[in-house]
């Protein structure tokens, strides 16, 4: 048996009186955890190697070009999220806009996926697709998503990965460029700093 989006939705969405603690934890995973991301991502930017900040301008291209197909999916596509049609319960504050693919999920695996192409940043590929599944979980469990939204955020992330990569050659230069001048703008300040 084939199970629709609306039974799946029914399975996984919370009911009217989910555990506080449960839904405190949705919560949380729905708004916040992905919030890891541009944290990890500045650590590792502040601290990284020439090669690692490369690595960091692949990943934020995967995830630009990802999100943009994803907006093109939802004018293509509008399909509306579970309250717009008062199916389930609600508990996390959403504006009605189309819902599919998830955005927080797309750019979630889009970091995911664009980590394959780093040598030491490939460890990361599973323990960041197991984030961008929980964070769907959340968002179809509050109500905001159904679970094809979370499902199609999969193939529209690895299409945002795989276009960086095919336009990884042709602007690695003008990526080194503008690390260069970061560089060179880093060092100014410090030497600035340093003078005062």
């Amino acid at each position: 048996m084939i199970l629709s989006n609306a039974h799946l939705f029914e399975l996984f969405n919370a009911g009217p009186q989910p555990a506080p603690s449960t839904l405190a934890f949705a919560r949380f995973c729905a708004q916040w955890l992905i919030l890891v991301l541009p944290v990890v991502g500045g650590v590792l930017w502040l601290r990284g190697s020439q090669r690692t900040r490369l690595d960091l301008l692949h990943v934020a291209l995967s995830v630009l070009l990802a999100l943009g197909l994803a907006q093109l999916v939802g004018m293509a596509w509008p399909s509306p999220r579970p309250f717009a049609v008062h199916m389930g319960h609600q508990f996390l504050a959403h504006v009605d806009d189309p819902g599919l693919p998830s955005d927080h999920v797309t750019l979630i695996w889009a970091v995911a996926l664009a980590t394959l192409a780093s040598a030491r940043g490939s460890w990361l590929v599973f323990p960041l697709l197991a984030i961008g599944l929980v964070v769907g979980w959340a968002r179809v469990y509050l109500g905001v998503h159904f679970p094809f939204d979370i499902a199609a955020a999969l193939p529209v992330a690895a299409l945002g990965a795989a276009a960086a990569w095919g336009l990884r050659g042709r602007l690695g230069k003008w990526m080194a460029a503008l690390l260069k001048r970061y560089d060179a703008c880093e060092s100014a300040a410090l030497h600035f700093l340093h003078r005062n």
